[in-house]
């Protein structure tokens, strides 16, 4: 498969050992938690933070059961996980926030 087929996270774990440095987590949990702060700015690109998190922690799961080899590597995937898991909680508390928002305006 060519480059230009792969998405984010084939492209970040097509490193050497890209499974094992947990670099994909931490790139798709910064991600996850910087979308949170496009709100005032751009408020439906916060819809990202969902996909964003859960693919986040999904692949510092995954990184962490294959056996991350370096310390850093597991700092990374634990980062990555806490902030995708920021990121999915940061979501639906807007969410929730929104849904609350909207029956007082109706009432």
């Amino acid at each position: 498969m060519s480059p230009d087929q792969l998405t984010s996270t084939e492209l970040l774990n097509s490193a050497p050992a890209g499974d094992r440095t947990g670099m994909a987590s931490l790139a798709l949990g910064s991600g996850a938690f910087l979308v949170l702060g496009s709100l005032a700015t751009l408020p439906y690109l916060v819809l990202l933070a969902l996909p964003l998190g859960v693919a986040a922690v999904v692949s510092g799961v995954r990184a962490l059961r294959r056996g991350v080899v370096a310390t850093s590597g597991r700092v990374a995937s634990v980062a990555g996980i806490t902030l995708g898991s920021l990121g999915v909680l940061g979501w639906v508390g807007l969410m929730v926030l929104w849904y609350l928002l909207a029956q007082t305006v109706n009432r």
